[in-house]
This record gives C-alpha cells, structure tokens and sequence, in this order.
C-alpha cells in the first residue's frame, strides 16, 4: 500500500469513526442517557483534534522540505522532525533555533549538497548552519524525541551537527515509527542512495 493509499485509508477510518460516534451521541440524547453523550461528545472533540493537528503536521513537514527545494533546485532534500538536541546544536553553532519546540517534532529539512549539509527551518530563505560532509559522518543512533528515545540520524563532522527523525511518511515519523526510513536517510545525506532519488514527505 502506498503513502497515498494509507492517507485515504486513515482518512476513512476517521470519519467512519466519527459517523458512528455522532450516531450514537444522538442515541444516548434521544434515550435521555446525558452521561454516555457527554462522553460521546468529549470523543468526538478529540477526534477532531488529532485529526486537525496531524493534518497541519503533515502539511508543514511537507512545506518545509518544499521550501528549502526551492532555494536548492535539484539537491536531495531530507525531510524530518526536531529531537530534543536540536535547540542546544543551534545555540552550540550560534545559530537561531526559532520555531523548533524543546521537545522536538518540528518540521525541518537537510540539503544534501557536494561538500555540505545544510539544515533549514520551515520557511527559511538560507540554511540555518552547515554540517561539512566527511567520510562516516552520518551514522544511525538513537535521539530524544517527545519523552522517549526514537531511532534518528546524526550526521556531524567535528564541529558541528545535525540530528533529525525522518519524515518521509509524515504521520508515522510523528509517532516516532521511523526505523525503516533511517537507512534511506543516512544513505541521502551521506550520498550513498542512487543519482537523483530525491527524498520527499509520501
């Protein structure tokens, strides 16, 4: 099943879920059962809200690789979120880390160019700092993400880094559910995948 596919399919399933839930809120009303519609009720709410927040996570992961593409026409473009890291690396590089939550789980995209690394914020108009790439730099490891370590990839040469959680398939990258889209990052940002793959958010 493609990312297309699953999308849809998630979709559905939400709104069936919320179809079924209205219908029983509506039940319980009828019935004159106020405690079981107010849980149906509180339901729906959370519904809604995860519904709405994945969607703007997913639409900003995508804006964001989208974003730096523009500024570097044909460079692979890294898609991912945040770690906990990334606020004290950018203050280590002097760099700003506006925008990024403490916590991790911002948008953010790695240009893959020639020599470099470049690491740019959700509607940056330049990389934010550079990691020089350098032979066995960019390696698989764990990282905070959330309240929990996740599988992440760090890429670093000596003076500076980055370490981010792939988001190819934004929803699930969300949930820290990275571990087979670890290795297709380290082989884009150390210039291991074939000429031309261009990583983008599915």
């Amino acid at each position: 099943m493609n990312a297309s596919s699953k999308r849809t399919l998630y979709v559905v399933v939400l709104v069936v879920i919320a179809l079924w839930s209205a219908v029983r809120l509506t039940v319980d009303l009828r019935a004159g059962r106020s405690d079981a519609a107010t849980l149906w009720i509180a339901l729906l709410v959370v519904l809604v809200i995860v519904a709405v927040t994945l969607a703007v996570v997913t639409r900003r992961v995508a804006a964001c690789a989208a974003n730096a593409a523009r500024f570097r026409p044909g460079a692979v473009v890294v898609p991912g979120f945040t770690t906990a890291e990334m606020p004290d690396i950018a203050r280590h590089q002097g760099a700003s880390g506006r925008g990024w939550l403490p916590m991790g789980g911002s948008p953010l995209a790695v240009v893959v160019t020639p020599t470099e690394l470049e690491v740019w914020g959700r509607k940056d108009t330049g990389p934010r700092w550079v990691v020089q790439r350098t032979a066995g730099g960019v390696t698989a490891n764990g990282a905070v993400y959330g309240n929990r370590e996740v599988p992440a990839v760090w890429a670093h040469d000596g003076l500076a880094a980055v370490v981010l959680v792939p988001a190819y398939r934004p929803l699930r990258a969300a949930a820290g559910m990275v571990a087979g889209d670890v290795d297709r990052a380290v082989a884009e940002l150390s210039g291991a995948a074939p000429h031309g793959h261009h990583g983008a958010p599915g």
